[in-house]
């Protein structure tokens, strides 16, 4: 469970321009897993750099706010609940949602599914023909 002092944070971490110019980018691209990956993992290496943290990403003693860096190997639980507050803000900034980018990838899992079923046929078609 986040504090609210680490909710806002995220939240100010996840509203920087640099964030929400990638997003909107890799989501016109339609590059669906680079954008989960961004929004996971890369946005969130930065805060393993204490020595460059931005103050809001510090408690009252100058400490990182986050001293696990957020990684989900060490805190799996801080981490998930990071990733919630990283949507939240996209959807609410850009429209994004993780629900359209999980939709979308079926979709493009089904079309491909599709085709390969289609490709499987025409080949049997084809053996059929020859033989």
């Amino acid at each position: 469970m986040l504090s609210d002092q680490e909710r806002r944070a995220l939240e100010q971490w996840y509203s920087r321009e640099e964030v929400l110019v990638t997003v909107r980018r890799l989501n016109a691209e339609q590059s669906d897993e680079d954008l989960e990956e961004y929004l996971h993992r890369v946005c969130l290496l930065p805060l393993s750099r204490h020595s460059e943290l931005p103050d809001f990403m510090r408690d009252h003693d100058g400490q990182p706010l986050f001293p696990s860096d957020l990684n989900p190997t060490v805190d799996l639980d801080k981490w998930q609940d990071a990733i919630e507050v990283g949507w939240e803000v996209i959807e609410r900034t850009t429209g994004i949602s993780h629900d359209d980018i999980h939709k979308r990838t079926a979709e493009r899992q089904h079309k491909d599914w599709q085709a390969f079923l289609e490709s499987v046929e025409r080949r049997k078609r084809e053996r059929a023909s020859k033989g």
